[in-house]
């Protein structure tokens, strides 16, 4: 049992050390993306509340 503990535990450090790794290189497309994620999310919300008052 503990064997099968540290096999997990390797096997999830090496995926969030690769997950990090990767967001460290493709920071730029990362930020634009959520840039643009989040100016949709203003724009529906904006449309939902001016369609309600009208």
């Amino acid at each position: 049992m503990k064997r099968f503990c540290r096999k997990v535990k390797v096997f999830f450090k090496s995926g969030i050390e690769t997950v990090v790794a990767f967001c460290r290189n493709n920071k730029k497309s990362i930020v634009r993306l959520v840039g643009k994620f989040v100016i949709y999310v203003c724009k529906t919300i904006i449309e939902l509340i001016l369609d309600n008052l009208f």
